[in-house]
């Protein structure tokens, strides 16, 4: 082989070990409405896309949520690492909700929680709006769920207690209000790395050696092709 040969071999080589590399990466988790089901879930109402629940309590979730369609709602919760840029929590739930009512016109609740912030956003129909007030549905969001995960409450534990507040209501009964702050004490923090941190770790891996790849390739394609 030539020496001209052989760096044209040497520069495809390098050329597809990038592209490799590209391929093999782990894509993007930011997620917009447009990345979940077309169409409203009924069978698994419970889409945990941030993979933070145990088949127990997704299997525990859908049952409570399907309780509700006695009162006459579709209730459905979505879990997501992290939001696209430029959105928030709140859009994206509503542009879910929009999207399942073209498919199904019936009254519809979806609770979406961001797992990397801990933000919560719970949405409805408008014809649910007398029974599941905005001031309500903001205030489960906030203070049942998402304040009791930022005290280190469980994901379960949280939204079954979100849930049962609204079946409270929907019930007829007097609405019980989000949990006392002395009921939820901090978690211990494990020194072992929940599911969530260990996939933090191995995509700023990923983000460490693209870069440190970035960087090295250009400079062996030079000297390659320099001789």
């Amino acid at each position: 082989m030539t020496g001209w040969s052989w760096r044209m071999a040497m520069g495809r080589f390098l050329g597809l070990l990038v592209l490799g590399l590209v391929v093999l990466a782990p894509p993007s988790m930011a997620m917009t409405a447009a990345d979940l089901p077309a169409t409203p879930p009924e069978q698994e109402r419970v889409v945990d896309q941030a993979e933070v629940l145990s088949r127990a309590a997704a299997g525990e979730l859908n049952r409570r949520l399907s309780d509700l369609t006695s009162y006459g709602v579709e209730a459905n919760l979505v879990t997501l690492k992290r939001v696209d840029y430029g959105s928030t929590p709140a859009t994206v739930a509503t542009d879910l909700l929009e999207r399942w009512r073209q498919q199904d016109p019936r009254e519809r609740l979806v609770t979406l929680v961001e797992t990397r912030t801990g933000q919560v956003a719970l949405v409805a129909s408008p014809a649910l709006a007398s029974r599941l007030p905005p001031d309500l549905l903001q205030s489960t969001a906030e203070d049942t769920m998402a304040g009791q995960l930022r005290r280190g409450e469980g994901y379960r534990m949280t939204m079954l207690r979100g849930v049962q507040r609204l079946d409270t209501v929907l019930a007829g009964e007097e609405d019980p209000g989000p949990p006392a702050l002395e009921a939820a004490m901090p978690a211990v923090r494990s020194n072992v790395p929940s599911h969530e941190e260990t996939t933090a770790s191995n995509a700023l891996t990923w983000v460490a050696v693209l870069l440190g790849l970035g960087t090295v390739i250009p400079m062996l394609t030079w000297w390659v092709f320099s001789r």
